[in-house]
């Protein structure tokens, strides 16, 4: 009940924040690169060893990328294409910015990569998973949206190490538990 209030909420601003643009003819695909451009701006600045900006960066940058769903289901605009953008953007983000993270030598990079390569298993599990039929397979303690707020809260503060070893370990969690129910649905 309590989440069902919350998602209400969010659901709210978010729409409120979106109807100016509806009205000004943005596309849910612009704000989608917008995003993108945003989170490479903030990948720059792990590079440049400027945590708390880039954690700054990247905060805006999720707030945006939250908006182009938005604004495509209540403009009509939503596409096939649009969610495979935003889906590919989104592993492009990713990368990124745990690229720029190991670039910065803020993390060791095999650290990074390992990180890298259990937040990408996360995606694909569940692309394939539900393309081979399972259903929705929106499992796991760290999915996106999770992972980001990780790196941001800990570069917040100038600890961004410790947010990849974290997003790192939940990741691997999360592939394994999305590996089991795939298991379970489709053997």
């Amino acid at each position: 009940m309590v989440l069902n209030n919350y998602r209400e909420n969010v659901r709210g601003y978010l729409e409120a924040i979106v109807k100016p643009l509806a009205k000004a003819g943005v596309t849910p695909n612009t704000i989608t690169v917008l995003g993108l451009l945003i989170s490479l701006a903030g990948a720059y600045l792990f590079y440049l060893n400027e945590q708390f900006w880039a954690a700054i960066v990247l905060l805006i940058g999720s707030l945006i990328d939250a908006l182009d769903g938005t604004l495509a289901r209540m403009t009509g605009k939503t596409s096939r294409f649009g969610a495979f953008l935003d889906s590919t953007f989104d592993r492009i983000s990713d990368g990124a910015v745990l690229f720029g993270i190991a670039a910065g030598n803020l993390v060791d990079w095999r650290i990074a990569f390992l990180t890298f390569m259990g937040a990408y298993l996360v995606s694909y599990e569940r692309c394939r998973a539900e393309l081979a039929g399972s259903g929705k397979l929106a499992v796991g303690i760290a999915e996106r949206a999770e992972r980001l707020l990780i790196l941001i809260g800990f570069a917040l503060f100038g600890y961004v190490e410790y947010g990849v070893y974290l997003v790192g370990v939940l990741a691997w969690i999360t592939v394994l538990q999305r590996m089991w129910v795939a298991y379970q649905r489709l053997k």
